[in-house]
């Protein structure tokens, strides 16, 4: 198995290498990342998808596997290899789509409080400018009925819900390939806005566009946005 990995990341380097979209994409997520991003894909193909649809081909199962997602038809899906789970969950890339709180506090200042309320939870993020100066953003929410809540829970949930990094390096890359097509327009354009796109959502709109399911680039957005 390893080596089979081993040729595919090999064949899709050779066959995208004089692709500027592809180079322009990679050059700005930084060559360890796209390292990262490229071992993610082929475990996807090689291990997750093969066990998932045994039977098909790898294009057709990039379809097969939007589509159930789109239908709500995955009970049954296996799970991502732990392998690759903790490859990107101690991967640099990893901080370059999320951000996770460094702080979080419950907040009953009203006169701090965005929301009014008898008290949120208040998250804090740190962020480094191109200059190396530190810089801290807030982040509010909302709990109806916190006071009936178990606090020390509700503490712990939101350090560990990350928030799309709209500053990351993974967002400046798709701007780079933004103008490839009016898939990859419209992608960045959602990515840019909102951040956290529903993988449903983005597996219908892949369907009903009929992206090319063996491009190299379209694979490192499905990999990236539904399974991690």
């Amino acid at each position: 198995m390893k080596s089979i990995k081993i040729i595919i990341l090999f064949l899709t380097f050779c066959s995208c290498s004089k692709d500027k979209y592809v180079n322009d994409f990679e050059t700005t997520l930084g060559t360890e990342n796209s390292k990262t991003l490229s071992e993610l894909v082929a475990d996807f193909e090689t291990d997750f998808l093969k066990r998932q649809y045994p039977n098909l081909k790898t294009e057709s199962a990039y379809k097969k596997f939007l589509t159930e997602l789109r239908d709500d038809k995955t009970a049954d899906w296996k799970k991502i290899s732990e392998n690759s789970r903790t490859l990107f969950a101690n991967s640099g890339l990893k901080d370059e789509i999320y951000r996770y709180p460094d702080s979080v506090w419950i907040e009953k200042d009203t006169s701090k409080m965005t929301i009014k309320s008898q008290a949120v939870v208040k998250s804090r993020f740190k962020y480094m400018n191109d200059d190396g100066s530190i810089e801290y953003l807030e982040n509010e929410s909302y709990h109806p009925s916190i006071k009936d809540l178990d606090i020390n829970w509700v503490l712990e949930r939101e350090k560990k819900s990350p928030r799309f990094n709209s500053t990351g390096k993974y967002l400046q890359a798709l701007y780079q390939i933004k103008d490839r097509d009016t898939f990859f327009k419209n992608f960045y354009e959602r990515k840019e806005v909102m951040g956290h796109i529903r993988p449903e959502t983005l597996a219908n709109v892949m369907l009903q566009e009929n992206v090319d399911l063996k491009d190299y680039l379209v694979k490192r957005i499905i990999v990236l946005e539904i399974a991690y």
